[in-house]
């Protein structure tokens, strides 16, 4: 009888140990809100709005909720602190590292009023700050830690999902403040809950492959109907040289410089005696590696080059690749 008694209480501990620890909610609708806040869907759009117009990575904002309480945010804090069971302290793992299904944290820090609220603050004979009904206003109010009041609190913690994709997660509390020439305490927080989810590193390497891929396929379909001119190059062609519209493409992608590159089947020297003469000018030799010409700027590092160079690495009968590096937009 004590060994079923044994295995019950220890299936029992199993299924309540995430609670136990303060597992960390990894569904929105799993994360508390403060009893009696009010939800503020007109600032939930506005930072939606914002995110979207200055976002420059992969992370979506998939949940956004913005809500406001009449309540000290040091209550509404202890509150968050009791439900979620962070430590202190802040994200410890890239979250584009978490196997599926870990869980880093849940975190969590804090900031608090600077010094100069109770401050007295004129400009010319307009008051802006009354630093003395500060201080009696925050003298009515508990001191988070000795001499210090607090006026946020951020609580994060990241996730792999189940797919592999990582999920960022974060309550964030803001003091909503005072107003010193009205005489009032709001005595109120703003609580801020958000959901960021990113596609996996494998996917995004996978999206920006393919977007490449695109991209190299309309530049090559480009550069077919519309080769390089002799007066665009600024240089005359080699005789019997091949333009290449695959390779420019893939090495064009650039808006700042272009890249065109020819084959011949004839050797590199040939090719660089050619040049000597048509621009009466020495290259960069370095034996094996080819030939460079300063077409704009000085060797060693042109702004504008010419390169001849045995042809080693493409699967493609000729013995020479001669590429021209040009400046855009000039």
């Amino acid at each position: 009888m004590r060994g079923h008694w044994a295995r019950f209480l220890f299936c029992l501990l199993l299924f309540f140990l995430p609670l136990l620890i303060g597992a960390a909610p990894l569904n929105e609708k799993e994360i508390p809100v403060y009893p009696g806040a009010v939800r503020d869907p007109v600032a939930e759009e506005e930072i939606r709005r914002d995110y979207e117009e200055y976002r420059f990575d992969y992370w979506e904002m998939e949940t956004i909720r913005v809500y406001t309480v009449k309540a000290l945010i040091d209550d509404v804090c202890r509150y968050y602190i009791d439900q979620l069971k962070p430590e202190p302290g802040w994200a410890q793992k890239d979250p584009y590292a978490l196997a599926p299904g870990e869980v880093d944290g849940p975190w969590y820090e804090v900031g608090f009023w600077h010094e100069t609220i109770f401050t007295t603050q004129y400009e010319y004979d307009t008051l802006l700050n009354d630093g003395e009904w500060v201080k009696d206003a925050f003298a009515k109010r508990p001191q988070w830690e000795k001499g210090s009041w607090l006026n946020s609190a951020r609580f994060e913690w990241n996730a792999a999902l189940p797919n592999g994709d990582p999920a960022r997660y974060a309550v964030i509390l803001d003091d909503v403040g005072f107003d010193s020439r009205e005489r009032v305490d709001y005595r109120s927080t703003r609580i801020r809950i958000e959901v960021l989810v990113s596609p996996s590193l494998e996917a995004i390497e996978e999206e920006e492959d393919w977007a490449m891929d695109q991209a190299v396929v309309a530049k090559t379909e480009e550069f077919r109907k519309n080769p390089p001119t002799e007066e665009l190059l600024g240089i005359t062609l080699y005789p019997g040289a091949v333009f290449s519209p695959e390779l420019t493409a893939g090495m064009s992608l650039n808006d700042d410089f272009h890249i065109y590159v020819y084959f011949s089947n004839d050797p590199p020297d040939k090719i660089a005696d050619f040049y000597r003469k048509q621009l009466g000018k020495e290259p960069l030799s370095s034996g094996d590696l080819g030939y460079m010409f300063a077409l704009k700027g000085s060797l060693p590092i042109p702004e504008e080059g010419l390169a001849i160079q045995a042809n080693m690495i493409f699967d493609v009968p000729f013995q020479s690749m001669i590429s021209i590096q040009k400046q855009m937009g000039n």
